[in-house]
Formats: structure tokens, C-alpha cells, sequence
């Protein structure tokens, strides 16, 4: 079996600069923490996370815990805010682990991967459903998914795959530390790519499934699509379709060790389909209500403001995309949409000139 990661050194520098340079130019919060955190000599940190690797001891401070409600369902989420020092870490290891991820993750397991987001997922679904053979639908959805991953089994896919011990080392010492006995924790940058990675195995088994009809092979589905743990099955029969899905939840229960929530097959002209913040119809794509209901709020509010703040800027220019990648043009139109945007848009950019501005002039008052 091909194994992955071989050639990759983790204590070497020149992938600690690579990881400490993508970590730098990540998109985060400028907290105090942070902020301390970059003010250190680079030469000193990378020092610290090559001591630590190299001892195979890592001291760093405990994850801390928050619960988030999720605005559209009332969803309550632990989120884990990891130290500077750990998230560097966690750079290290997802460099490192790159090489195993592209061959192993699905094509259509999207989020929390470059280029395959939301636009990625409503780009082929808008396709898909407008082709006669996308006849059914099913969706399914893990319970508890960070929570319920069994790190054993996780830990046992990767070193079936990954051939490198230190590089192993790392990972399992850094999901130790997460805050549950079980699971991977919210909001850490390896917690999504392993995330991807645990569920690529039950991607690839749905799209082999198959069955012998009149002496030819007939694929069960028609077409496969993830958003994390949010899965989409569509087909034109609906038997087949009803076995895909018998045969993916038995394989996710006895190998991953996971639980899907209640599902059942739709027909694709009686019910449009729910992902991603979308509605997904024949022959149009509409918002879901309670993202129309949000959407339609801030921009309602960013105008009747004489100059909308930095926050509702930015949340209009964030819901700005649902309302480009949907088909409710009239609505746009008639709420000019566009122009509180283009507005928002400025003053978001606005702000950042400015921002920007004030810390250089910070940094040469204090040279």
C-alpha cells in the first residue's frame, strides 16, 4: 500500500519557516495575544517549536473553551481557542501533512479546503440538479461529528498512510491536548484537515458502491458531495439511492464509529434541496429563510444608517455572496442590494487603509 509524508522533515527550517509564514498570514483576530505572540523574535520561536518536537515534549498553555450558538438553528458548539504556540504547531503538522491529504480527500468533500467552499458546493449542485438523471436526493447529516471521531481509529488510518514517526508523533500529541477525552476539538486548523481526511475513506466506499443488473455494473449513486459532515447523495432511482445509503451509514457506524442523524429519500421535483444556506430548485436557486431573514436584516439596517459601522459593514459584504450566487435578482434590484454593498465595501476597505496606516506609524514611534 502507498504510504505518504516520507520525504517530509519537520525539524527542518526550512518547512518551520514555511509554516511560521503561512501561520503569519492566516486570517485571525489581532489580539493582544497574538499580537505578542509575532512581536518575538522569529528566530526564538521557531527555536521553541523545534525544541519541543525535537524533545518530544510539548508544554503549552491549555485550550480554552467557549460555547457558541448558532444564530439559524440555536446549535450550541464548544468552541477550543488553541495558544499561538500550539496553532504554529499545528501549521507544522498540516504542512507536513499536505501530501497525504490531496491524495486522500474527495474532489467534492468541500469545506475547510482552498478553493472548496461554499461556492465550490453550489457551483455543481446548481449542475447536478438540472440534469434529468439527478431524479432523488438524499441528505445526510453526522450527530456530533468533531465530538464523536474516535481518535484511535483516526490515529490507526495514519499510520496505515503516513510513513513518518515524527510527523505522527506530532499529530497524536497535539489532539491529546484537546479538551474531551474523545473527538478533535472546534476551531483548530488540524482538527479540519483530519476532519476531511476521517470521512475521505466512507467518500471513496459510497462512490464505488455498485451492483450487478441484467450482467452490467450500475452505480448505486449518481453523484457524491460533502460540506464537513452535511452529505449529499443524489441518483435516478430510488432504490439504488435507499441501498447507498443503508450500505454508507452501516459503514460509517462499524469502521468510523459514527452516528447519522435520521435521513430519507426526496424527489427532486417535489422538495428542492437544503444545503449550504441555499435551496436548490430545477430551475432556480433561492436562499434558506433564515438566511434570507439575516441577510435582508443587515442590509435593511446598513441603510437606514448614514454611514454604516466597520461591523455592519462587514456583514454585509459576508452575506454578500448568497445574494450573487442565488437567483432573486428582482429582490436585489428592488432593495438595491448592490449599491449598500459597493458602500459597505469601502468602508470595510476604508478601515483597513487605516488600519494599516496607524500600525506603521505605531511601529516608528516605537523604533
Amino acid at each position: 500500500m502507498k504510504t505518504y509524508c516520507k520525504d517530509v522533515d519537520i525539524l527542518s527550517r526550512e518547512h518551520l519557516e514555511r509554516a511560521y509564514e503561512a501561520f503569519r498570514r492566516s486570517p485571525r483576530k489581532k489580539t493582544e495575544r497574538f499580537e505578542a505572540f509575532f512581536a518575538r523574535p522569529r528566530e526564538e520561536v521557531l527555536a521553541e517549536a523545534w525544541n519541543m518536537v525535537y524533545r518530544r515534549r510539548l508544554d503549552l498553555e491549555p485550550i480554552r473553551t467557549f460555547e457558541r450558538i448558532e444564530p439559524t438553528n440555536g446549535k450550541v458548539r464548544v468552541i477550543g481557542q488553541e495558544s499561538p504556540m500550539q496553532q504554529l504547531l499545528d501549521y507544522v503538522a498540516c504542512e507536513a501533512l499536505q501530501p497525504l491529504l490531496d491524495a486522500k480527500v474527495g474532489y467534492h468533500q468541500c469545506a475547510s479546503v482552498k478553493g472548496k467552499g461554499q461556492a465550490h458546493a453550489v457551483r455543481y449542485v446548481k449542475r447536478w440538479v438540472r440534469s434529468p438523471d439527478c431524479r432523488y436526493w438524499a441528505k445526510l447529516d453526522v450527530k456530533k461529528y468533531y465530538p464523536s471521531i474516535d481518535r484511535s481509529v483516526l490515529m490507526a488510518m495514519l499510520r496505515r498512510d503516513v510513513r513518518n514517526e515524527p510527523l505522527l508523533w506530532l499529530v497524536e500529541a497535539l489532539i491529546s491536548t484537546h479538551t474531551h477525552d474523545s473527538g478533535l476539538s472546534i476551531g483548530s486548523l488540524l482538527s479540519q484537515r483530519l476532519a476531511n481526511y476521517y470521512l475521505a475513506g466512507a467518500y471513496r466506499h459510497v462512490h464505488g458502491l455498485a451492483k450487478e443488473r441484467r450482467g452490467k455494473r450500475v452505480q448505486l449513486v449518481g453523484h457524491v458531495l460533502t460540506y464537513m459532515d452535511d452529505w449529499l447523495l443524489t441518483g435516478p432511482d430510488k432504490r439504488n439511492l435507499k441501498m447507498a445509503v443503508r450500505k454508507l451509514v452501516k459503514y460509517m457506524r462499524d469502521v468510523l464509529h459514527l452516528e447519522v442523524k435520521g435521513w430519507k429519500v426526496s424527489l427532486m421535483d417535489a422538495e428542492p434541496i437544503d444545503l449550504v444556506g441555499f435551496r436548490f430548485w430545477r430551475n432556480k436557486v433561492t436562499l434558506r429563510p433564515a438566511v434570507f431573514l439575516r441577510a435582508r436584516r443587515a442590509y435593511k439596517r446598513a441603510r437606514q444608517a448614514k454611514r454604516p459601522t466597520r461591523r455592519q459593514a462587514a456583514r454585509c459584504v459576508a452575506y454578500w455572496g448568497y445574494y450573487k450566487a442565488s437567483d432573486i435578482r428582482g429582490f436585489v434590484r428592488r432593495n438595491k442590494i448592490k449599491e449598500t454593498f459597493d458602500l459597505c465595501r469601502d468602508v470595510v476597505s476604508q478601515h483597513a487603509i487605516e488600519r494599516k496606516w496607524n500600525e506603521e506609524n505605531l511601529q516608528r514611534v516605537a523604533a
